[in-house]
């Protein structure tokens, strides 16, 4: 064989190998929102950075919503490794790890920036190796939006302002829970119902995030939108056990760098996006207010919180978030 023709052939056999050498591994991701949702973004944000970070050597694709079924259905789908990452909220933690719930209860974050300060200190540190010894490892922490209270009649200034109003929530436990320790009267009707039901007195008050209050349209027949963020709602960036252990420490490093840079991304269409929405419902004619009463409303918790408050490290957890920075509340 001549000589040119050989090393033709060993040029070709050498970048045909590196070719190989260099195929980007396909990670799977799910989370339970549409594309439009910024948590949703910020998962796309991730597998770009991730491809980005590692050279081109992982890229990802999301899947979503109930391709892979319910939230409750991927967990093990997650733990077996099927599913690489995954964006999960508290409930789909809380049976591995119970002190998860802490995040979860009515008032126990003043608003989303002080629910991001608590993730990311050392309340936060300590549930990551919560998570971590039952085989969760987090990435990073995303904002999932909070809850307020809207009414059709007035501004909910402070704790007061709910007694003996009727108020729907969602049909579980710590909320309905809540509105009796505000002395409001709970419901839990159907979402679809709610309109009519404000429209004609048989609701005062319900509740929501800033988003489903705009797109529901609630706001025509419950015009007044009070900031109670009652409920703000941590997601956690997950990457399986399976995944994690097959990395070297580089990658693993890139997973982190690319994960918090997609944390930041999420938090920038979030804000961009509530801005716009607070914009038309301000054209609209709702009338905003900020809730004053939060340090009564804790006071007013305790059988919401006593059935979380459990063991030793979830009281321990509540502490640390309770005494930390919060802000002037007053009432």
């Amino acid at each position: 064989m001549p000589t040119r023709i050989l090393l033709s052939l060993l040029t070709a056999l050498i970048l045909c190998s590196a070719s190989l050498s260099v195929q980007a591994v396909e990670l799977k991701g799910w989370l339970r929102e549409a594309q439009e949702y910024p948590q949703h973004q910020g998962l796309l944000y991730f597998f770009e950075r991730i491809k980005t970070n590692t050279q081109g050597r992982y890229t990802g694709r999301v899947l979503c919503c109930e391709e892979l079924g319910q939230q409750r259905d991927v967990v093990p789908k997650f733990k077996s490794g099927e599913v690489d990452v995954v964006l999960f909220f508290s409930s789909a933690l809380t049976a591995d790890v119970p002190e998860m719930a802490v995040f979860s209860l009515p008032f126990i974050f003043r608003n989303p920036d002080h629910m991001m300060s608590v993730l990311n200190g050392e309340a936060g540190q300590d549930m990551q190796e919560l998570l971590q010894k039952k085989g969760y490892t987090v990435l990073a922490w995303y904002d999932g939006g909070s809850r307020s209270f809207y009414s059709r009649n007035k501004t909910l200034a402070y704790a007061s302002d709910f007694k003996g109003q009727k108020i729907r929530v969602p049909n579980k436990a710590d909320m309905i829970s809540m509105v009796k320790a505000l002395e409001g009267s709970p419901s839990t009707l159907a979402f679809d119902k709610v309109p009519t039901a404000l429209k004609s007195g048989e609701l005062d008050i319900a509740e929501n995030d800033f988003t489903s209050y705009y797109t529901s349209e609630h706001y025509k027949v419950a015009p007044y939108y009070t900031f109670s963020h009652h409920t703000v709602q941590p997601i956690a960036l997950l990457v399986s056990a399976k995944r994690w252990a097959g990395l070297s420490e580089a990658d693993k490093a890139a997973f982190r760098l690319s994960a918090q840079e997609s944390a930041v991304q999420a938090a920038k269409i979030r804000s961009q996006r509530d801005n716009e929405i607070r914009a038309k419902l301000d054209k609209a004619g709702v009338k905003f207010s900020e809730f004053r009463g939060a340090t009564t409303a804790i006071s007013l918790m305790k059988t919401t919180y006593e059935p979380v408050i459990v063991s030793p490290k979830a009281t321990e957890l509540m502490v640390k978030i309770m005494t930390g920075t919060r802000g002037k509340v007053s009432e």
